[in-house]
């Protein structure tokens, strides 16, 4: 702290800031460094209260320093001086209280010249914030980013949609720094003004400033302001114009005002920077201590607590709050009127009642401002602000789930008396409005909040349009992911532009389907929405949910469908199927009946897909005589020019086949002409299980560290490619944890297993890899795990109806033989069979026991 030739006595002290000497009752005292600098500051700015905030900085500049040093400084100072020369204001911070018996020349000459001219009508207190506010929670990134542009920039405009906790995040701000504005920080609270021209005097009216009401308000008022305050001015989305030139007016004639703007809409004003706030970080997995870290979680839970004591987060409610967190999409007032429901519903009745959220998210409490005592006043508050063709816009945007790109909104939101331009333009006033959140990337996209979505679904029924709105939705979501009706609009797609434009928009595709399947539905629409929802469903590796659409929709099939579209069907269910959930014997009855279709109506291109499905499945079967034809007739087929786009395709089947029939080196082969051609062709899914199956034979053939280096060079390339899923993932983790377990790198296999979890729990489950991780078991020792994971197995390749491979098979008596060196068949055979009827939780769980299995 700077010193000065200047003495301060009070009492029977004295001060001595050149010196750096604390007399009391005239004899020196010891005091630390921290502690002169705290009672120096507090007796220099004695005027009136120092922050805590303030006294950190003063003290320990640029030093993040807990509040309780700042707490033991003022202690040791109160010994010495008495326990009234120095005062708490609780929650606030201190302030200097004793008397001086003479202020020093200098600090009268300062006190002077911060004194105005008499005309001026002075503030008389250093601010106006609220005191007793709660704490701020999940908002620490947010209150950082907010206070370097405060500091920057003399207008910052804090923006996002209503009850997202603008007024809290500015109001912890302004009181963080309000030490910094010498004529302090002040707050106008502008929700219930609603006459545009009564700005400027509600400003003054908070600032506790008189206007003689003789000229322009706002010049009054900027002649009467000290000039040097920190502004907060609340709530100004629904008179952003005169805001606006409020604030150009008082910043023109004030060139040190700073004002702090919270609204849903940007002022538009040159000199303005936007800070656009989120939502409450959600956790994405519902594990205690990493929920309890998120902003949304932690403030539910607070405000739980409040209104229920003895409430805590733990196991037993821990995944219905990360639930509600979820569907409320972090936004803290739908959280807060949430929490009050607890006492009366409970955690899991709250959650289960969210369909309804607009009818239970409605007891805010009696002191908040009435737009945030429900979640519909919110809302309506908002929705008022919108012009007609806004609101319009808005509500037809509540179709659609989830996000949504640029094209989809334009289709849907559009009609004759709007055109699609038009569109553009009025989400772009929602985008600024809060209405609609913009998600930034390469290719913007847009969402409403899951309370607004409601909110505009009851708008779209209000005014007659949900029905219809549905309908046109599906249509458009069908045009949207269509190929060939794509190829016409923008021209050619590679598979993976196609899966990268499409793959967004699962969740409208999910609805879309939902809807034409149902009783209001349309069923061709719905066969042509899975059957092309199939080739994208597997490119994806969600074959799950793939097949679940599919068999939704599979009753509308019908002697009255036509022939393509029902070997479209066969044909895609039969591909998504492939890992699961249509087992052999259908998978080949499905593709016989596409085959048949596609070669009677000469869709050449269509039946070498299906051909190569049908080798691979007969291969994967053992019938191999089967799967010599299909891919001899396939052959066929792609020797023709026009085909040749086919034959990487073509060649990774073959070398599929191969690989079963345990001819190694044309397995080899295959897989190595193929790499190039589905490479340049475009197609991310088909290149990965080349590049694994490459590096697996190089695995089977006695090639262990080179396989191993493959299986590593295949994970960095899904690191970096953005057409990585967690089916990709869960295949090349297991496989090259495979690799490391034949190497003998047990503690790395099982790091890679660990790794495989969470993408397995998301597509194919473990129990897909469990014969590899069999071995793993087997050589740490977990002779009994390791035949509990052969059962698994057994049973996983019965319910695909999957013969084992020979390199399968030779896999499987490795296993077998270490853990026949101690354990009889007869044991062995029973653990097999405990092992089959073992669910995904006690197979992962069998996975994960390997960590124990380690060294140290």
């Amino acid at each position: 702290m700077q010193a000065t030739e200047s003495v301060y006595r009070f009492d029977h002290a004295e001060l001595n800031p050149a010196s750096r000497e604390l007399r009391v009752g005239g004899e020196p005292v010891q005091l630390g460094a921290r502690a002169f600098d705290v009672l120096l500051a507090l007796v220099t700015h004695r005027e009136r209260m120092l922050t805590k905030n303030e006294l950190l900085d003063l003290v320990w500049p640029n030093l993040v320093v807990e509040e309780n040093n700042l707490q033991v400084q003022v202690s040791a100072l109160r010994k010495l001086l008495g326990a009234k020369a120095i005062v708490t204001v609780p929650g606030r911070g201190y302030r200097f209280a004793a008397a001086l018996d003479d202020a020093p020349a200098a600090d009268r000459t300062a006190a002077r010249a911060a004194v105005a001219p008499p005309s001026v009508a002075l503030p008389s207190e250093f601010g106006n914030l609220p005191v007793g506010l709660p704490p701020l929670l999940g908002r620490d990134q947010d209150l950082a980013q907010l206070r370097g542009l405060v500091r920057e920039h003399r207008l910052v405009s804090l923006l996002g949609a209503g009850g997202i906790g603008k007024t809290s995040l500015a109001l912890a701000l302004a009181r963080d720094l309000a030490h910094r504005f010498r004529d302090g920080a002040w707050m106008v609270e502008l929700a219930h003004v609603s006459d545009p021209g009564a700005v400027p005097g509600a400003a003054a009216r908070a600032l506790r400033i008189g206007l003689p009401g003789h000229a322009d308000p706002a010049r009054e008022l900027a002649e009467r302001l000290r000039g040097r305050e920190l502004l907060l001015l609340d709530n100004c989305e629904h008179l952003i114009e005169p805001v606006a030139a409020l604030v150009g007016q008082l910043g023109a004639a004030l060139p040190e005002l700073h004002i702090l703007v919270t609204s849903q809409e940007p002022l538009r004003l040159s000199a303005e920077r936007s800070m656009r706030l989120g939502t409450l970080a959600v956790p994405a997995d519902a594990e205690v201590a990493d929920a309890a870290a998120h902003g949304a979680v932690a403030l539910f839970a607070a405000r739980v607590a409040a209104v229920q004591p003895g409430f805590r987060l733990d196991a037993s409610n821990l995944e219905a709050v990360v639930a509600i967190c979820r569907a409320l999409d972090g936004m803290p007032l739908a959280l807060e009127l949430a929490a009050a429901r607890v006492p009366l519903l409970g955690v899991p009745g709250v959650r289960q009642h969210l369909g309804q959220r607009l009818r239970i998210l409605n007891n805010g409490a009696r002191d908040a401002p009435s737009r945030h005592r429900t979640l519909r006043a919110t809302l309506d508050w908002s929705h008022a602000l919108l012009s007609p063709l806004e609101r319009t816009v808005f509500r037809r945007l509540g179709v659609f789930v989830g996000g949504f790109g640029l094209e989809l909104a334009q289709q849907v939101a559009a009609d004759d008396g709007i055109d699609a331009w038009a569109v553009v333009d009025l989400l772009g006033n929602l985008i600024d409005k809060s209405m609609v959140v913009l998600e930034a990337g390469a290719t913007p996209r847009y969402r409403l909040l899951e309370s607004a979505r409601a909110y505009a679904r009851e708008q779209l029924e209000a005014a007659g349009e949900w029905e219809r709105l549905r309908a046109w939705h599906a249509r458009c979501m069908r045009a949207a992911i269509d190929r060939p009706e794509r190829a016409g609009c923008m021209g050619f797609e590679t598979m993976d532009q196609w899966v990268m434009t499409c793959i967004p928009e699962v969740d409208n595709l999910r609805s879309a389907i939902e809807w034409a399947c149902g009783e209001r539905g349309d069923p061709a629409l719905a066969l042509e929405l899975v059957n092309t929802a199939a080739v994208l469903m597997y490119q994806a590796g969600r074959y799950g949910e793939g097949v679940r659409w599919m068999r939704m929709a599979e009753p509308l099939v019908d002697a009255r469908t036509a022939p393509f579209v029902v070997a479209d069907f066969c044909g895609g269910l039969a591909m998504i199927g492939l890992h699961g959930g249509v087992n052999a014997q259908e998978r080949e009855k499905l593709l016989e009946r596409s085959r048949a279709i596609f070669e009677q109506e000469q869709a050449h291109g269509r039946l070498v897909i299906a051909l190569c499905m049908s080798a691979y499945v007969s291969a994967v079967t053992a019938d191999f005589e089967s799967a010599e034809r299909h891919l001899a007739q396939g052959r066929a087929l792609i020797e023709a020019p026009a085909m040749h786009g086919f034959r990487g395709l073509w060649l990774y089947n073959c070398g599929m086949v191969r690989r079963y029939q345990g001819r190694t080196e044309e397995a080899l082969a295959a897989f190595a002409q193929a790499l190039p051609l589905v490479r340049s062709g475009g197609d991310a899914r088909t290149r990965f299980y080349v590049l694994n199956n490459l590096a697996a034979l190089h695995q089977e053939i006695g090639h262990i560290d080179e396989a191993v280096d493959q299986f590593r060079a295949v994970i960095e390339h899904l690191r970096r490619s953005p057409l990585t899923d967690a089916q990709m993932l869960a295949f090349a983790h297991n496989w090259y944890a495979h690799a490391l377990t034949v190497q003998g790198s047990l503690a790395e296999a099982q790091a890679q297993v660990m790794l495989s979890l969470p993408q397995c729990r998301r597509t194919l489950g473990i129990r897909h890899f469990s014969g590899m991780l069999a071995l793993l078991a087997a050589r740490q020792g977990r002779l009994r795990d390791a035949a509990l994971l052969i059962g698994c197995d057994d049973a996983a390749r019965a319910r695909r109806g999957e013969v084992r491979s020979r390199a399968d098979t030779r896999m499987l008596e490795a296993t077998l033989a270490l853990v026949g060196v101690v354990h009889p068949p007869s044991e062995l055979a029973a653990w097999r069979l405990e092992g089959a009827g073992l669910d995904e939780d006690a197979a992962i769980g069998l996975a994960s026991a390997g960590l124990s299995a380690l060294p140290g």
